[in-house]
């Protein structure tokens, strides 16, 4: 094996702990909390949470809406319910990278808003 094909450790790919649902009820509520599990990979060589919010399914430029970088002993963002439309489809995604720059897959989760 030569040296260049030696694996190196990459990020862990981050649980998703809320929302997780196929729907989000706003009503009444003025911030959409977002978290993930703090207990994937080494926070010692995290060196944040990349957060993306973006609009419908697709998790590509023209569609992202909101991004963050999360610092790595924070587990969770607020965002403001005003950003969310009722009706509408959203997909959040959070990876982890690490200290080499080496990143964690993405984990997402999508929801529709209801807002009465």
């Amino acid at each position: 094996m030569v040296e260049s094909e030696v694996l190196r450790d990459f990020a862990p790919q981050p649980v998703l702990l809320q929302p997780t649902t196929e729907t989000v009820d706003l009503t009444g509520k003025s911030t959409l909390n977002f978290s993930w599990s703090p207990h994937e990979g080494d926070v010692m060589k995290r060196v944040y949470y990349d957060f993306r919010l973006y609009k419908g399914y697709d998790l590509v430029q023209s569609n992202l809406i909101y991004k963050k970088e999360v610092l790595p002993q924070a587990f969770s963002v607020d965002i403001s319910s005003d950003t969310f439309q009722a009706g509408k489809v959203y997909t959040w995604s959070v990876r982890q990278v690490y200290d080499d720059l080496s990143k964690s897959y993405r984990s997402s989760a999508s929801f529709k808003v209801i807002k009465n």
